[in-house]
Protein backbone atom coordinates (compact mmCIF):
# COMPACT_ATOMS: atom_id res chain seq x y z
CA UNK A 1 0.00 0.00 0.00
CA UNK A 2 1.54 3.32 -1.05
CA UNK A 3 1.57 6.46 1.11
CA UNK A 4 -1.51 7.98 -0.48
CA UNK A 5 -3.59 4.83 -0.07
CA UNK A 6 -2.34 4.42 3.49
CA UNK A 7 -3.55 7.89 4.43
CA UNK A 8 -6.99 7.12 3.02
CA UNK A 9 -7.60 4.14 5.34
CA UNK A 10 -5.44 4.80 8.42
CA UNK A 11 -5.76 7.52 11.06
CA UNK A 12 -2.62 9.56 11.78
CA UNK A 13 -0.34 8.62 14.69
CA UNK A 14 -1.53 10.04 18.00
CA UNK A 15 -5.27 9.94 17.30
CA UNK A 16 -7.79 7.16 17.93
CA UNK A 17 -11.06 5.66 16.73
CA UNK A 18 -13.49 3.69 18.90
CA UNK A 19 -16.33 1.44 17.75
CA UNK A 20 -18.98 -0.68 19.42
CA UNK A 21 -18.01 -2.07 22.84
CA UNK A 22 -15.05 0.32 23.11
CA UNK A 23 -17.30 3.31 22.49
CA UNK A 24 -19.95 2.02 24.93
CA UNK A 25 -17.36 1.58 27.69
CA UNK A 26 -16.08 5.12 27.20
CA UNK A 27 -19.61 6.57 27.14
CA UNK A 28 -20.49 4.79 30.41
CA UNK A 29 -17.34 6.16 32.06
CA UNK A 30 -18.15 9.68 30.90
CA UNK A 31 -21.76 9.43 32.10
CA UNK A 32 -20.65 8.15 35.51
CA UNK A 33 -18.13 10.94 36.04
CA UNK A 34 -20.49 13.65 34.79
CA UNK A 35 -23.17 12.39 37.17
CA UNK A 36 -20.76 12.90 40.07
CA UNK A 37 -19.86 16.40 38.88
CA UNK A 38 -23.52 17.37 38.69
CA UNK A 39 -24.16 15.82 42.10
CA UNK A 40 -21.73 18.37 43.57
CA UNK A 41 -23.58 21.20 41.80
CA UNK A 42 -21.05 21.91 39.06
CA UNK A 43 -22.45 23.37 35.85
CA UNK A 44 -21.49 22.01 32.44
CA UNK A 45 -19.59 24.21 30.03
CA UNK A 46 -18.87 23.35 26.39
CA UNK A 47 -16.07 25.72 25.36
CA UNK A 48 -14.91 26.26 21.77
CA UNK A 49 -12.63 23.73 20.10
CA UNK A 50 -10.23 26.49 19.09
CA UNK A 51 -9.46 30.01 20.22
CA UNK A 52 -6.85 32.71 19.74
CA UNK A 53 -3.40 31.21 20.17
CA UNK A 54 -2.34 33.74 22.81
CA UNK A 55 -4.88 32.19 25.23
CA UNK A 56 -2.52 29.20 25.39
CA UNK A 57 0.74 31.17 25.28
CA UNK A 58 2.09 30.04 28.65
CA UNK A 59 5.51 28.31 28.49
CA UNK A 60 4.03 24.97 29.50
CA UNK A 61 1.51 24.94 26.63
CA UNK A 62 2.85 27.02 23.73
CA UNK A 63 5.26 24.37 22.46
CA UNK A 64 2.52 21.71 22.54
CA UNK A 65 -0.17 23.70 20.72
CA UNK A 66 -1.43 23.08 17.18
CA UNK A 67 -1.74 26.55 15.68
CA UNK A 68 -3.14 27.75 12.36
CA UNK A 69 -3.91 31.01 10.62
CA UNK A 70 -7.58 31.95 10.29
CA UNK A 71 -9.13 33.38 7.14
CA UNK A 72 -8.89 36.85 8.70
CA UNK A 73 -5.18 36.44 9.36
CA UNK A 74 -5.47 35.89 13.12
CA UNK A 75 -3.37 33.17 14.75
CA UNK A 76 -5.66 30.49 16.19
CA UNK A 77 -5.00 27.27 18.09
CA UNK A 78 -6.81 24.01 18.79
CA UNK A 79 -7.34 23.78 22.53
CA UNK A 80 -4.46 21.93 24.23
CA UNK A 81 -5.96 22.55 27.66
CA UNK A 82 -9.34 23.35 29.22
CA UNK A 83 -8.16 25.32 32.25
CA UNK A 84 -6.76 28.32 30.35
CA UNK A 85 -9.87 28.45 28.19
CA UNK A 86 -12.24 28.36 31.16
CA UNK A 87 -10.22 31.05 32.92
CA UNK A 88 -10.70 33.30 29.87
CA UNK A 89 -14.45 32.57 29.78
CA UNK A 90 -14.80 33.28 33.51
CA UNK A 91 -13.15 36.67 32.96
CA UNK A 92 -15.15 37.42 29.82
CA UNK A 93 -18.56 35.91 29.22
CA UNK A 94 -19.05 35.09 32.91
CA UNK A 95 -17.57 38.35 34.20
CA UNK A 96 -20.83 39.33 35.93
CA UNK A 97 -21.32 35.97 37.61
CA UNK A 98 -20.33 36.10 41.30
CA UNK A 99 -17.74 33.74 42.71
CA UNK A 100 -17.45 30.95 43.44
CA UNK A 101 -18.09 29.60 39.95
CA UNK A 102 -18.26 25.82 39.60
CA UNK A 103 -17.84 24.48 36.05
CA UNK A 104 -17.24 21.04 34.58
CA UNK A 105 -16.27 19.91 31.10
CA UNK A 106 -15.96 16.70 29.13
CA UNK A 107 -14.26 16.69 25.75
CA UNK A 108 -11.11 16.48 23.70
CA UNK A 109 -7.89 18.44 23.79
CA UNK A 110 -5.15 18.24 21.18
CA UNK A 111 -1.48 18.53 22.03
CA UNK A 112 1.59 18.11 19.91
CA UNK A 113 3.75 15.19 21.01
CA UNK A 114 7.02 14.25 19.25
CA UNK A 115 6.50 11.08 17.17
CA UNK A 116 9.17 9.19 19.09
CA UNK A 117 7.39 9.85 22.39
CA UNK A 118 4.69 7.30 21.56
CA UNK A 119 2.06 9.42 23.30
CA UNK A 120 -1.40 10.44 22.19
CA UNK A 121 -2.00 13.86 20.68
CA UNK A 122 -5.79 13.60 20.97
CA UNK A 123 -6.90 13.25 24.59
CA UNK A 124 -10.39 13.05 26.08
CA UNK A 125 -10.58 14.79 29.44
CA UNK A 126 -13.30 15.02 32.10
CA UNK A 127 -12.71 17.68 34.69
CA UNK A 128 -13.94 20.59 36.72
CA UNK A 129 -12.81 24.02 37.87
CA UNK A 130 -13.72 25.75 41.13
CA UNK A 131 -13.15 29.47 40.56
CA UNK A 132 -13.17 31.77 43.59
CA UNK A 133 -14.23 30.81 47.07
CA UNK A 134 -12.24 29.90 50.16
CA UNK A 135 -9.05 28.12 49.14
CA UNK A 136 -8.75 25.28 51.67
CA UNK A 137 -12.47 24.53 51.40
CA UNK A 138 -12.28 24.38 47.60
CA UNK A 139 -9.16 22.19 47.72
CA UNK A 140 -10.90 19.69 50.00
CA UNK A 141 -14.05 19.78 47.85
CA UNK A 142 -12.38 18.93 44.56
CA UNK A 143 -10.43 16.10 46.19
CA UNK A 144 -13.69 14.71 47.56
CA UNK A 145 -15.24 14.95 44.08
CA UNK A 146 -12.25 13.15 42.56
CA UNK A 147 -12.56 10.43 45.22
CA UNK A 148 -16.25 9.92 44.48
CA UNK A 149 -15.56 9.62 40.75
CA UNK A 150 -13.09 6.81 41.42
CA UNK A 151 -15.48 5.09 43.82
CA UNK A 152 -18.40 5.37 41.38
CA UNK A 153 -16.34 3.89 38.57
CA UNK A 154 -15.48 0.88 40.74
CA UNK A 155 -11.73 1.48 40.51
CA UNK A 156 -9.78 -0.54 43.08
CA UNK A 157 -6.74 0.38 45.16
CA UNK A 158 -6.49 4.04 44.21
CA UNK A 159 -4.76 6.88 46.04
CA UNK A 160 -4.64 10.65 45.85
CA UNK A 161 -0.97 11.66 45.97
CA UNK A 162 -0.96 15.19 47.40
CA UNK A 163 1.77 17.78 47.12
CA UNK A 164 2.17 21.55 47.30
CA UNK A 165 4.34 23.45 44.84
CA UNK A 166 4.89 26.14 47.48
CA UNK A 167 7.27 23.80 49.29
CA UNK A 168 9.57 23.70 46.26
CA UNK A 169 9.16 27.29 45.12
CA UNK A 170 9.70 28.65 48.61
CA UNK A 171 13.11 26.96 48.80
CA UNK A 172 14.00 28.08 45.29
CA UNK A 173 13.19 31.68 46.15
CA UNK A 174 15.08 31.46 49.43
CA UNK A 175 18.18 30.37 47.49
CA UNK A 176 17.69 32.99 44.78
CA UNK A 177 17.98 30.41 41.99
CA UNK A 178 17.59 31.65 38.42
CA UNK A 179 14.96 30.22 36.08
CA UNK A 180 17.28 27.77 34.32
CA UNK A 181 18.76 26.43 37.56
CA UNK A 182 15.32 26.18 39.19
CA UNK A 183 13.98 24.25 36.18
CA UNK A 184 16.87 21.77 36.33
CA UNK A 185 16.51 21.30 40.08
CA UNK A 186 12.76 20.83 39.67
CA UNK A 187 13.28 18.10 37.09
CA UNK A 188 15.62 16.24 39.44
CA UNK A 189 13.28 16.68 42.42
CA UNK A 190 10.33 15.26 40.49
CA UNK A 191 12.51 12.38 39.27
CA UNK A 192 13.29 11.57 42.95
CA UNK A 193 16.98 11.95 42.09
CA UNK A 194 18.63 13.31 45.25
CA UNK A 195 22.14 13.07 43.75
CA UNK A 196 20.94 14.97 40.69
CA UNK A 197 19.43 17.70 42.90
CA UNK A 198 22.69 17.94 44.82
CA UNK A 199 24.70 18.25 41.61
CA UNK A 200 22.38 20.90 40.14
CA UNK A 201 22.57 22.96 43.33
CA UNK A 202 26.36 22.69 43.40
CA UNK A 203 26.51 23.92 39.81
CA UNK A 204 24.36 26.89 40.83
CA UNK A 205 26.62 27.53 43.86
CA UNK A 206 23.66 27.11 46.20
CA UNK A 207 24.23 25.84 49.72
CA UNK A 208 22.91 26.09 53.25
CA UNK A 209 19.79 24.78 55.03
CA UNK A 210 17.46 25.59 52.11
CA UNK A 211 19.70 23.67 49.70
CA UNK A 212 19.84 20.70 52.08
CA UNK A 213 16.04 20.83 52.34
CA UNK A 214 15.71 20.76 48.53
CA UNK A 215 17.83 17.61 48.38
CA UNK A 216 15.62 15.97 51.00
CA UNK A 217 12.45 17.19 49.26
CA UNK A 218 12.95 14.64 46.48
CA UNK A 219 12.42 11.85 49.05
CA UNK A 220 9.52 13.39 50.97
CA UNK A 221 6.88 10.94 49.82
CA UNK A 222 4.83 8.34 51.62
CA UNK A 223 1.86 8.31 53.97
CA UNK A 224 0.49 11.25 55.95
CA UNK A 225 3.20 10.83 58.60
CA UNK A 226 5.70 12.26 56.10
CA UNK A 227 4.10 15.68 56.64
CA UNK A 228 5.54 15.81 60.16
CA UNK A 229 9.02 15.17 58.78
CA UNK A 230 8.46 17.81 56.10
CA UNK A 231 7.39 20.39 58.69
CA UNK A 232 10.66 19.85 60.59
CA UNK A 233 12.89 19.87 57.51
CA UNK A 234 11.26 22.93 55.91
CA UNK A 235 11.11 25.01 59.08
CA UNK A 236 14.16 26.88 57.73
CA UNK A 237 11.95 28.48 55.06
CA UNK A 238 8.72 30.20 56.22
CA UNK A 239 7.10 30.03 52.76
CA UNK A 240 7.74 26.30 52.44
CA UNK A 241 6.64 25.67 56.03
CA UNK A 242 3.36 27.50 55.32
CA UNK A 243 2.80 25.27 52.29
CA UNK A 244 3.18 22.16 54.45
CA UNK A 245 0.73 23.59 56.99
CA UNK A 246 -1.85 24.19 54.24
CA UNK A 247 -1.40 20.65 52.97
CA UNK A 248 -1.77 19.26 56.49
CA UNK A 249 -5.09 21.08 56.87
CA UNK A 250 -6.44 19.56 53.66
CA UNK A 251 -5.15 16.07 54.54
CA UNK A 252 -6.80 16.30 57.97
CA UNK A 253 -10.11 17.22 56.30
CA UNK A 254 -9.89 14.15 54.06
CA UNK A 255 -9.18 11.95 57.07
CA UNK A 256 -12.23 13.36 58.85
CA UNK A 257 -14.30 12.63 55.73
CA UNK A 258 -13.30 8.96 55.76
CA UNK A 259 -10.67 9.17 53.02
CA UNK A 260 -7.57 8.85 55.18
CA UNK A 261 -6.55 5.49 53.73
CA UNK A 262 -6.69 7.00 50.22
CA UNK A 263 -4.24 9.82 50.92
CA UNK A 264 -0.55 9.72 50.05
CA UNK A 265 1.96 12.57 50.25
CA UNK A 266 4.50 13.57 47.62
CA UNK A 267 6.17 16.92 48.27
CA UNK A 268 8.54 16.26 45.41
CA UNK A 269 5.62 16.77 43.03
CA UNK A 270 6.39 19.64 40.62
CA UNK A 271 3.62 19.80 38.02
CA UNK A 272 4.52 20.10 34.34
CA UNK A 273 2.24 23.05 33.57
CA UNK A 274 3.60 26.33 34.83
CA UNK A 275 0.46 27.89 36.31
CA UNK A 276 0.12 25.82 39.51
CA UNK A 277 0.62 27.79 42.73
CA UNK A 278 -0.47 25.60 45.67
CA UNK A 279 -2.01 22.16 46.16
CA UNK A 280 -1.18 19.67 43.40
CA UNK A 281 -2.18 16.04 43.21
CA UNK A 282 -2.14 12.98 41.00
CA UNK A 283 -4.43 9.96 40.99
CA UNK A 284 -2.81 6.53 40.93
CA UNK A 285 -4.34 3.04 40.97
CA UNK A 286 -3.20 -0.55 40.84
CA UNK A 287 -2.71 -1.84 37.33
CA UNK A 288 -1.39 1.32 35.70
CA UNK A 289 2.17 2.60 35.94
CA UNK A 290 1.21 6.24 35.52
CA UNK A 291 -1.44 8.59 36.84
CA UNK A 292 -5.03 8.51 35.57
CA UNK A 293 -5.62 12.15 36.40
CA UNK A 294 -4.70 15.02 38.64
CA UNK A 295 -4.91 18.73 39.18
CA UNK A 296 -4.10 21.57 41.49
CA UNK A 297 -4.43 25.20 42.54
CA UNK A 298 -3.68 28.02 40.10
CA UNK A 299 -4.34 31.30 41.90
CA UNK A 300 -2.58 33.60 39.41
CA UNK A 301 -3.95 32.37 36.08
CA UNK A 302 -7.21 34.34 36.01
CA UNK A 303 -5.37 37.61 36.63
CA UNK A 304 -3.82 37.16 33.20
CA UNK A 305 -7.32 37.51 31.73
CA UNK A 306 -8.26 40.49 33.89
CA UNK A 307 -10.25 38.83 36.68
CA UNK A 308 -7.95 37.91 39.57
CA UNK A 309 -9.35 35.19 41.79
CA UNK A 310 -8.13 31.96 43.39
CA UNK A 311 -8.94 28.76 41.53
CA UNK A 312 -8.44 25.01 41.71
CA UNK A 313 -9.38 22.13 39.41
CA UNK A 314 -8.72 18.57 38.39
CA UNK A 315 -9.04 16.25 35.42
CA UNK A 316 -9.44 12.53 34.74
CA UNK A 317 -8.17 11.19 31.43
CA UNK A 318 -10.88 9.06 29.83
CA UNK A 319 -8.36 7.05 27.82
CA UNK A 320 -6.39 6.17 30.95
CA UNK A 321 -9.46 5.40 33.03
CA UNK A 322 -10.73 3.06 30.29
CA UNK A 323 -7.35 1.30 30.12
CA UNK A 324 -7.25 0.96 33.89
CA UNK A 325 -10.74 -0.53 34.05
CA UNK A 326 -9.89 -2.97 31.25
CA UNK A 327 -6.96 -4.17 33.35
CA UNK A 328 -8.76 -4.25 36.69
CA UNK A 329 -12.03 -5.63 35.33
CA UNK A 330 -11.14 -7.78 32.30
CA UNK A 331 -14.18 -9.04 30.40
CA UNK A 332 -16.50 -6.58 32.14
CA UNK A 333 -17.31 -4.55 29.02
CA UNK A 334 -21.05 -4.03 28.71
CA UNK A 335 -22.61 -5.79 25.73
CA UNK A 336 -25.20 -4.00 23.67
CA UNK A 337 -28.80 -5.11 24.20
CA UNK A 338 -29.89 -7.65 21.61
CA UNK A 339 -31.95 -6.09 18.87
CA UNK A 340 -35.47 -7.24 18.01
CA UNK A 341 -35.75 -7.90 14.30
CA UNK A 342 -38.74 -6.06 12.77
CA UNK A 343 -39.53 -7.28 9.24
CA UNK A 344 -42.34 -7.51 6.77
CA UNK A 345 -43.20 -7.09 3.10
CA UNK A 346 -45.01 -3.76 3.38
CA UNK A 347 -42.56 -0.90 3.91
CA UNK A 348 -45.07 1.44 5.54
CA UNK A 349 -46.67 -1.13 7.83
CA UNK A 350 -43.30 -2.54 8.89
CA UNK A 351 -41.95 0.94 9.57
CA UNK A 352 -45.04 1.70 11.66
CA UNK A 353 -44.48 -1.48 13.66
CA UNK A 354 -40.79 -0.58 14.19
CA UNK A 355 -41.80 2.86 15.48
CA UNK A 356 -44.32 1.25 17.81
CA UNK A 357 -41.66 -1.05 19.24
CA UNK A 358 -39.26 1.88 19.66
CA UNK A 359 -41.97 3.79 21.53
CA UNK A 360 -42.15 0.79 23.87
CA UNK A 361 -38.40 1.09 24.44
CA UNK A 362 -37.21 -1.88 22.36
CA UNK A 363 -33.93 -1.92 20.45
CA UNK A 364 -34.87 -2.79 16.87
CA UNK A 365 -33.21 -3.90 13.65
CA UNK A 366 -35.40 -2.66 10.77
CA UNK A 367 -35.55 -5.22 7.95
CA UNK A 368 -38.46 -4.42 5.64
CA UNK A 369 -38.40 -6.10 2.25
CA UNK A 370 -35.62 -8.37 1.01
CA UNK A 371 -32.76 -5.90 0.74
CA UNK A 372 -31.67 -6.03 4.38
CA UNK A 373 -29.08 -8.60 5.41
CA UNK A 374 -30.14 -11.27 7.88
CA UNK A 375 -27.03 -10.59 9.98
CA UNK A 376 -27.77 -9.56 13.53
CA UNK A 377 -25.89 -6.70 15.21
CA UNK A 378 -22.96 -7.71 17.33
Amino acid sequence: MNGSQHRLVQVPPGVQCFVGAEARRRRRIEETVVSVFEGWDYEEIIPPLFDYADVFASPGLAARTYSFVGRDGSLLALRPDFTSLLAKIAAGRLADRPAPIRLYYSGEVLRYEPPQAGRQSELFQMGLEHLGGQSRSADAEILAVAAECLESLGIAEWVLALGHVGAFHGLVRALGLGEAAADLVGQRVEAKDADGVRAALAAARASGPAADALVRLSAMAGDRASLAEAAAVLACCPESAAAVAELQEVADALVAAGLGDRVAIDLGEVRGLDYYTGLVFRVYARGLGFEVGGGGRYDTLLARFGRPMPAVGFMLGLDRVALLLDRQQPGAAEAAARAERVEGDGLGSTLAHARSRRTAGARVRFAAGRGDSARRPR
